[in-house]
């Protein structure tokens, strides 16, 4: 055998055991990711009393669900630089008559309930649309007090981690842990003698259902058995016009592949219902590729847009309010 067939046998060898040492790798790493078990959000909420006696006074209580853009991944420090003095101050003393209980991906919580203000997103620095929500309600409400109940996920997905009890499978994590958190919280108001009445929820989710046609083509059924399950869970404290959902298309960022379907999706389910309602945050002008000025969040909100959906739920919400 000569020295140049010895070669390319073992040239040969080499790359035929690379071959099957990579397919190996795949296949382990594969089936690792497939095997990670689920996120397991703690159940165990706590709220601190921190609200007078209520003396059966009218609560009116707003559900706040979804992914990083409900629960708040937009600056502060840009929100400051993009308003007055005045309305920065508004801004970060909160509103008396909106208390907010929050929860933002488990690292920013309150454990009772305070003043809606700013940075009350997933870190300090950062809020969510609660803060533009307030704003509104303590423009149109000023002798109303509002409650605001938040529980959000940065990179959850409603196909199965929000899934709830009437679709197909296994209950979400997150369906169960804002159920639960939404109760503890609720049960707190009763206990302060308020009178709660649910008047809607604010829904900011479709991200991560974006990335394949599969999973944004099932958006649509996945969203309806969501919100009739929320109805259903809380159905003791809706008002007699039942309880409003009101979504919020995702944006067109390059990350979200079938953005255009999700939204879609969205729309019918909107359509379905007279309580049901929609913004089409896209024809709203609503940006997320100003900030940071260096490198752009491409995901996230830009500080005032966030502060305008907040407001656009609450716009929404009134056309509930007022039937």
């Amino acid at each position: 055998m000569t020295k140049r067939k010895i070669i390319i046998i073992a040239v040969s060898a080499a790359l035929i055991l690379a071959a099957i040492g990579i397919g190996i790798y795949f296949t382990v790493k594969a089936r690792d990711k497939k095997s990670q078990p689920s996120i397991v959000p703690d159940m165990n909420f706590t709220v601190n009393d921190t609200l007078p006696d209520g003396e059966g006074r009218k609560a009116t209580v707003i559900l706040l669900g979804g992914q990083s853009n409900a629960s708040g991944c937009s600056r502060d420090d840009y929100l400051k630089m993009s308003v007055s003095e005045e309305k920065y101050a508004e801004y970060e003393q909160g509103y008396d008559n909106v208390y907010i209980n929050y929860f933002a991906t488990g690292t920013n919580i309150s454990e009772g309930f305070v003043r809606c203000a700013r940075a009350q997103g997933e870190a300090g620095g950062y809020f969510g649309p609660e803060l533009g929500m307030a704003e509104r309600l303590n423009e149109l409400y000023p002798d109303e007090s509002f409650f605001i109940i938040k529980y959000a996920w940065g990179g959850s997905n409603l196909y199965e981690q929000w899934r709830s009890p009437s679709d197909i499978g296994r209950v979400g994590e997150f369906y169960r842990a804002f159920t639960e958190f939404a109760h503890v919280s609720i049960d707190y108001l009763v206990s302060k003698n308020y009178d709660v009445k649910i008047v809607g929820m604010c829904w900011m989710q479709g991200e991560s259902d974006s990335f394949g046609p599969d999973v944004a083509n099932a958006y649509g059924n996945n969203l309806k058995c969501l919100i009739r399950d929320v109805r259903k869970e809380f159905s003791d404290y809706a008002g007699k016009d039942g309880i409003a959902f009101i979504d919020a298309y995702i944006s067109d960022s390059p990350y979200w592949t079938h953005y255009s379907t999700v939204n879609e999706k969205k729309q019918e389910v909107a359509d379905s219902s007279s309580i049901n309602f929609v913004i089409d945050t896209i024809s709203h002008g609503l940006t997320y590729q100003n900030e940071p000025l260096d490198t752009p969040d491409l995901a996230h909100y830009d500080a005032i847009s966030q502060i305008k959906l907040g407001q656009l739920f609450i716009d929404e919400l009134t056309k509930h309010i007022k039937q």
